[in-house]
């Protein structure tokens, strides 16, 4: 499906990231594996894509840093010459109260989720107009169309990020580019406190609480970061070339469910 292709995708080696960097990889793209963890930390899963028969580098990149996202550009271009998919994967949260959150957990929030995909948009540009289009996919939040207690901040940088996606279509005009947005409901990763097998008796109490009050029509109050993945691939496809600055809503169903009268 992406034989020849190259890719970006931030935050690709855990979570969400990870499962995306190992679906293209395994759909024939060639993945750009950032992240602002040292190389040497990216090296193992970069190893274990290979194993499994895909082709990968990686590239450390802090999202928050522009002289870094300028140097990833010029890195991706000097090893491969040309970029064709951008995946802004890389995400930030907190949950507090407003009034008892830090000043710095917001602004990290903002930068991270919002100013870093626009940044890393604003640096992709020229490569993928150079070689004649491509797909860009930011992953945002159903938090960004929600009201979620405790959220307020970690949504309104993630609606940023929605937002963004929308307006920036008429610029992309003629440009054989497209960019669109995922809004995930809740992931089964270690960004929210749930990336591991094994849960900690109060992770399993959360759970069980989510899993009593889910609207989800599946009753399920987690997906796995593989489920997606699977969207995020249909939006780097060519199969998506209809979507421009659209947000899909990939939340079970939760965003337009209403409970039952007396539920």
């Amino acid at each position: 499906m992406f034989e020849g292709k190259i890719a970006i995708v931030t935050g690709g080696a855990t979570g969400i990231g990870a499962a995306t960097s190992r679906l293209l990889a395994k759909n024939g793209a060639h993945v750009v594996v950032t992240s602002e963890q040292p190389l040497e930390s990216l090296e193992p899963f970069c190893a274990g894509l290979r194993r499994e028969g895909g082709s990968t580098d990686a590239v450390s990149c802090d999202v928050t840093d522009d002289a870094a996202i300028t140097a990833l550009m010029a890195e991706v271009d000097r090893r491969h010459g040309r970029l064709d998919i951008l995946v802004n994967c890389a995400g930030l949260f907190r949950r507090a109260p407003l009034e008892q959150m830090a000043a710095a957990d917001i602004q990290a929030m903002f930068a991270v989720n919002a100013l870093g995909p626009i940044m890393l948009v604003r640096a992709a540009l020229p490569l993928m107009r150079r070689g004649g289009g491509g797909a860009i996919v930011n992953v945002a939040s159903a938090a960004a169309v929600l009201s979620v207690e405790g959220c307020a901040a970690y949504a309104a940088s993630k609606a940023a990020l929605a937002h963004f996606t929308r307006s920036l279509g008429p610029e992309l005009r003629r440009s054989g580019i497209r960019m669109n947005a995922v809004a995930p409901g809740s992931v089964r990763t270690a960004m929210v406190g749930f990336g591991g097998d094994e849960l900690t008796p109060e992770q399993r109490q959360s759970l069980a609480r989510r899993e009593a009050s889910t609207l989800s029509p599946y009753g399920n109050p987690m997906m796995e970061p593989s489920d997606i993945a699977d969207v995020i691939l249909y939006l780097a496809s060519d199969a998506a070339r209809a979507l421009q600055g659209s947000l899909v809503l990939a939340d079970q169903g939760i965003s337009s469910a209403m409970a039952a009268p007396g539920g």
